[in-house]
């Protein structure tokens, strides 16, 4: 499985803080919005805090 550059993690988590939209993110950073939806639930989940240190 591929998984983001730890750089990139941070920058999605960051603009998904500040309500960015998966458009607004694909623009800025080029990543797929199908992985963005990916990270969101990650983001959004009630365990977001322990999903986000073990990616």
């Amino acid at each position: 499985m591929n998984v983001l550059k730890p750089h990139l993690q941070s920058t999605v988590f960051t603009l998904l803080e500040r309500n960015k939209s998966q458009r607004q993110i694909q623009r800025l950073t080029g990543i797929d919005r199908k992985t963005i939806r990916r990270y969101q639930a990650i983001f959004g989940s009630p365990q977001a805090s322990s999903a986000n240190s073990s990616i």
